[in-house]
């Protein structure tokens, strides 16, 4: 068995540890094709919660047997976060309701260090998530600029540069697209920003579901991720480089973070959630084992000297994206056979430089009007902008700045892709001898 075998056999058998993907829609099989926006989890999770509420539910804060197993298990959860992302150690996690919420507190405190006439870069390509809370400083009479993209939405490190020249104090970006796929290059955007005397608060959201991580590779310095994209529960992370904790100002935060970034935890929080996080890390963990009794190893890889547990949790995602470039090479050659389709991002002579996320127009329909007709016939694909908004209305003018989006991860596979375009040629002619009508 080679290693595109061996790849192909380990995820079409993770599709059996998810009992979601057996739903149908109208009596057709549904296909998952909005992973962007959150993925299925796992039976380990749905346990795991499960346990959880049978065994552990306890507050903080007391010697009771289950509130003290209950406190152990939210640092193990910390630490297998660390693992996942490549991170110091526990200490440098904090969970809380979602990255949206990391953005905000990151946002929050650092700003409260900036003076009026300071500067922050944001970029054209990001999340709102990472754009809106930054936009607020300019209330302060703190300078916001736009890093922008070229017209394939490519960060323009030409216009970066010009924007560290204006000694920003801190840079804000995605480490990939949750519109066109596209991977940022976050190392260099990072000892760019680093050269210019700049912190950088990265959004991993996207990423983390497709790529290995790696924070301190990367030299980020604040970084926030969802769980609820990584196979989990609704619920997030942020992650806190140790050696700029002295950057973050509040009241009595300083004290408290010469310990752990744990004061971001505010009041009590989401356990069950955490504990199906665990559940979803023993997934990867699986997925692992998985992929290494099918021949595939992570040797002559960065994981191959890593601890065990960074290894088996960071290595399933290593497995998951050689395999996911099958999927992308695969949609986009279908996709090229559409007449009248407009992609964004990333060709497929550039595959290997984004993710299986695929957002594209077809000419002469409108983006809502296909995006219903597909999800009547079963398909979960999103439309509109995914909170992109910059990005979308610099790339799909003629389409008002939405886009149909197809997002894939691991569980999905190349017949459902084939099936997708199957009906997607079906919804095209019944839309196209609508509109000619």
């Amino acid at each position: 068995m080679n290693n595109q075998q061996a790849l192909q056999k380990t995820f079409e058998h993770a599709r059996t540890y998810f009992p979601s993907l057996g739903n149908s829609y109208k009596g057709r099989p549904v296909l998952f094709f909005d992973n962007s926006a959150g993925a299925q989890v796992s039976q380990f999770v749905i346990d795991r919660v499960m346990d959880y509420y049978i065994h552990r539910n306890a507050q903080k804060g007391t010697i009771f047997a289950r509130t003290v197993q209950m406190q152990q298990t939210i640092v193990e959860a910390r630490q297998l976060a660390a693992d996942l992302i490549g991170a110091t150690d526990h200490t440098e996690i904090a969970f809380g309701q979602n990255a949206t919420n990391f953005f905000h507190l990151f946002a929050h405190h650092l700003g409260r260090d900036l003076h009026e006439g300071d500067h922050i870069v944001i970029t054209e390509a990001d999340h709102h998530a990472n754009v809106n809370p930054w936009m607020e400083l300019a209330e302060r009479g703190i300078h916001v600029h736009l890093w922008h993209v070229d017209e394939q939405g490519n960060l323009d490190f030409d216009h970066y540069k010009e924007l560290l020249a204006l000694k920003p104090k801190i840079i804000a970006a995605g480490w990939a697209s949750n519109a066109t796929g596209t991977i940022h290059d976050m190392k260099r955007i990072t000892e760019m920003a680093h050269e210019a005397g700049a912190l950088v608060v990265a959004d991993g959201v996207q990423a983390a579901s497709h790529l290995t991580m790696d924070v301190n590779a990367a030299g980020v310095d604040f970084a926030a991720f969802s769980t609820y994209k990584i196979f989990g529960p609704h619920m997030g992370f942020g992650y806190v480089n140790r050696d700029r904790l002295e950057r973050l100002e509040g009241w009595c935060i300083q004290k408290e973070l010469e310990k752990d970034s744990y004061f971001f935890e505010v009041g009590s929080q989401n356990h069950e959630g955490i504990e199906g996080f665990i559940g979803s890390m023993e997934y990867l963990t699986q997925l692992t084992k998985d992929a290494e009794g099918n021949g595939l190893t992570l040797d002559g890889t960065p994981l191959a000297n890593s601890c065990s547990t960074r290894k088996e949790i960071a290595g399933a995602m290593h497995f998951a994206h050689l395999y996911e470039q099958q999927l992308t090479d695969h949609f986009l050659a279908k996709l090229a056979e559409v007449e009248g389709v407009v992609l964004y991002g990333k060709t497929a002579e550039q595959s290997d430089e984004r993710l299986p996320v695929f957002s594209f127009n077809i000419a002469g329909i409108e983006t809502d009007t296909l995006g219903c007709a597909l999800n009547d016939a079963g398909i979960e694909a999103r439309t509109g902008n995914y909170l992109a908004i910059n990005l979308m209305k610099r790339l799909a003018v003629p389409f008002g700045g939405n886009a149909l989006r197809i997002s894939l991860v691991h569980y999905n596979t190349v017949g459902e892709i084939d099936r997708f375009f199957n009906i997607l040629e079906k919804v095209l002619k019944e839309l196209n001898t609508y509109v000619h009508q």
